[in-house]
C-alpha cells in the first residue's frame, strides 16, 4: 500500500475527525530531540499531570518492561528505560484518552485487548531481535488506532468490523473501503504521522494489513516494518487465544508469512504461547 498523496488524503478524511496531537505529547517529543535534553525537564512535564504520571509509572512497572525493580517515580523510571520508552508511553496513554471523549461510544474492550497486544509486542522482543522494545510497545498501541476513529465516526462500524473479523477471503481494509470510502491503516498512518511518531511506526501501521510485504521482491527498506507487523500479528493471536476467542481471520491470512518471517514453526509458536500465556496472566 503506498502512501496516499494530499488530494487522496483530503477524500480519505472527509468527514472524519483525526485528533491533533495532545500538547503535553508536542512538549515532550520537543524536549527529548533537544540537543540539550534533560531528564529533569522531561520529569516535570510528565509529572505536571497526577494521572499522567501515575499511568506512566503503571506501565514501567509492568512485565512488558522487565524491570528488576520496580520504579514508584518517574525520576526514576527514566534513567532506567530512557527518554525514547518513556516517551513511547506517554503517547500511549494521551492516545487512548483523545479517543475516549465523553461523547464516544464506550470502547473498553477495544483498549484492554490492545493494551495486551502492545505490552505483549514489547515482550516478545526478548525472543525476536532487533526491534527495540519502545518501538513494539507504541506500535502494539497505534496500529489499530483507527479503529477507534472510525467506531466515533460510523454507528455501523461495529458491523464492519465484525464481517471483517470473520472474512476468510477478503482483506480487512477492503472491506472497510467498501462500506465507509476508507480504512484504519490509512486512518492510523494519518494520525501517527500528524502526532510526530517515527516514521517506521507510521509507515507499519499504514502498511499491516498489506501481506505482500513479504513477498521476496518487497522493498528491502520495509524489514523493520515486516517485523513490527509480524510481532503484533502474534501477539494479537496469543490474546485472542488467551481470552478463548476465535481465531480471526486477520491471523488466518497473516500467520504463514509471520511465521516464516520470524523463523518460527509450529513447536516454536506452542512454545512462545507458554511465555505469552504467563505474561498475560500477570498484566
Amino acid at each position: 500500500m503506498r502512501q496516499p498523496d494530499q488530494a487522496e488524503m483530503e477524500r480519505l478524511l472527509r468527514g472524519i475527525d483525526i485528533p491533533p496531537c495532545p500538547a503535553v505529547l508536542t512538549r515532550l517529543q520537543n524536549e527529548c530531540a533537544s540537543p540539550n535534553a534533560s531528564l529533569s525537564v522531561i520529569a516535570t512535564i510528565i509529572s505536571s499531570d497526577v494521572a499522567l504520571s501515575a499511568s506512566v509509572l503503571k506501565v514501567a512497572n509492568s512485565t512488558a518492561f522487565g524491570l528488576s525493580r520496580k520504579v514508584s517515580t518517574v525520576q526514576q523510571a527514566l534513567p532506567v528505560l530512557g527518554m525514547r520508552a518513556v516517551s513511547s508511553m506517554v503517547a500511549g496513554i494521551v492516545l487512548k484518552n483523545a479517543l475516549s471523549a465523553a461523547d464516544s461510544p464506550r470502547l473498553d474492550r477495544f483498549w484492554d485487548s490492545t493494551t495486551r497486544v502492545a505490552q505483549l509486542c514489547a515482550r516478545l522482543t526478548k525472543e525476536f531481535r532487533g526491534i527495540p522494545a519502545d518501538l513494539a510497545y507504541t506500535f502494539g498501541l497505534f496500529h489499530d488506532c483507527g479503529i477507534a476513529v472510525l467506531m466515533r465516526r460510523f454507528p455501523d462500524y461495529r458491523e464492519t468490523l465484525q464481517m471483517a473479523n470473520n472474512s476468510g477471503d477478503r482483506n480487512f481494509t477492503e472491506i472497510e473501503d467498501e462500506r465507509h470510502a476508507t480504512n484504519h491503516a490509512v486512518l492510523g498512518y494519518l494520525l501517527t504521522r500528524n502526532w510526530g511518531l517515527p516514521e517506521d511506526i507510521c509507515s507499519a501501521t499504514l502498511l499491516h494489513h498489506d501481506l505482500s510485504i513479504f513477498d521476496p521482491a518487497a522493498d528491502a527498506t520495509a524489514a523493520k516494518a515486516r517485523t513490527l507487523v509480524s510481532l503484533a500479528n502474534l501477539a494479537a493471536y496469543y490474546v485472542n487465544s488467551y481470552q478463548r476467542l476465535a481465531e480471526d481471520s486477520a491471523w488466518q491470512r497473516a500467520r504463514t508469512p509471520v511465521m516464516a518471517h520470524l523463523h518460527i514453526n509450529d513447536n516454536d509458536l506452542f512454545d512462545i504461547r507458554e511465555i505469552a500465556f504467563e505474561i498475560l496472566e500477570n498484566q
